[in-house]
């Protein structure tokens, strides 16, 4: 398979389109771009290369064609861990069963350091620029929030994902979609700010959903 039919159907794996893959990619680019790439009129660079291996959770070797099918490692590569809670980034849907589970790379486990850490699956459009609804997101409790990170938080006794931002005399969970209607929730007082927070997402994954 080539690198751009490779793209393609990793792509279409995770009902991603064009312009959702150049967003997610650092600095973006446009649907132009991953168009040309998916066509073979164009290759990106090694850097790009890499992040859109990490974006697909795969390696640079798998996406130009140089290893062999499957597109997944074999299972040992892998920890299965419990989708314990279900985040809404926009309007709230149905709670998933408590019986759901999710493969993890090892790899992002060791990079991510955190016995804590643990999964939610994505509810919502609210943060659509940067999670789909049904996406699965892996959590450290641990790690202090910065600046642009997304964060789940216990906020009026719902679980939210927002994106993170903190200054002298206000904090604010800032929603990041496509669509409009969605409003910033901000605290004048951050230490005595009336939400919980309850990690920071430092990977995340189009949700292939199985039970025990």
């Amino acid at each position: 398979m080539s690198f751009g039919n490779r793209v393609r159907a990793l792509r279409e794996a995770r009902n991603w389109n064009q312009e959702e893959v150049g967003n997610r990619l650092n600095p973006k680019v446009t649907k132009a771009a991953v168009a040309s790439w998916e066509s073979g009129k164009s290759q990106p660079r090694m850097y790009r290369l890499e992040q859109l291996a990490d974006l697909f959770d795969t390696t640079v070797a798998d996406l130009m064609g140089e290893t062999t099918e499957p597109v997944r490692p074999n299972g040992a590569q892998y920890v299965t861990l419990p989708v314990l809670v279900a985040g809404h980034a926009g309007e709230f849907t149905d709670e998933f069963g408590p019986d759901e589970v999710a493969d993890v790379p090892i790899s992002v486990l060791e990079r991510v350091n955190d016995p804590d850490a643990y999964l939610m699956r994505v509810r919502g459009s609210c943060m659509n620029r940067r999670f789909a609804d049904g996406e699965n997101a892996l959590l450290s409790p641990r790690c202090e929030p910065r600046n642009g990170d997304a964060v789940a938080a216990e906020y009026n006794g719902e679980m939210i994902l927002r994106s993170y931002y903190r200054g002298a005399s206000t904090l604010v969970l800032s929603p990041d979609s496509y669509e409009d209607g969605y409003t910033d929730i901000v605290f004048d007082d951050p230490e005595n700010a009336s939400v919980s927070f309850r990690g920071v997402v430092k990977w995340h994954q189009a949700s292939e959903v199985k039970r025990y």
